[in-house]
């Protein structure tokens, strides 16, 4: 794929900030919240949770099953004051299997201070409620679209190797 379209899709990774994640509740209710994330590596978000939203427990849930895998769906999208048409909305979507960070921990400290860089005072209170969990959320796969007749798969690392979806 061309270098061009791999370098857009970074470059629209990197302006966002927020994440609208998709979870199923034991009842089967589909449950879309937008949380904040950050980066932890070129393949993994990290997600800073309250029990107070619905996801949380989901995630919670998802993770207490056994041999159970733990899948979720998460969406990226361009800001709509910033697109011309909608129906071609730059977007990425995600599927993403789900990993809680234990706390306390040298790696709950890193990911604190990877949030803390990104969203400022804020993290410092967050991080000492005790209804606020990390979770990793590790890329599996996904879609990148960038316009019209221009969606593009890849695997595990976002906008490398994006191979162009073809119609039916």
């Amino acid at each position: 794929m061309s270098s061009k379209t791999e370098q857009a899709c970074r470059d629209f990774l990197q302006r966002r900030r927020t994440l609208v994640l998709s979870t199923l509740s034991q009842d089967g209710t589909v449950d879309n919240g937008a949380v904040p994330f950050v980066w932890a590596s070129e393949s993994e978000l990290v997600i800073l949770v309250s029990e107070l939203a619905a996801h949380t427990s989901n995630l919670l849930n998802l993770l207490a099953q056994p041999n159970s895998k733990a899948t979720v769906s998460g969406l990226l999208l361009a800001d709509e004051s910033e697109t011309e048409e909608l129906f071609a909305r730059e977007r990425l979507s995600l599927s993403l299997s789900v990993a809680e960070v234990a706390r306390p921990g040298e790696e709950a400290d890193r990911l604190f201070t990877l949030f803390s860089k990104q969203f400022g005072e804020v993290i410092k209170v967050l991080q000492t409620l005790p209804d606020f969990h990390l979770f990793k959320l590790k890329v599996e796969k996904g879609r990148y679209v960038h316009g019209f007749g221009a969606a593009y798969e890849f695997s595990e690392s976002p906008c490398c190797e994006l191979s162009r979806v073809k119609g039916a």
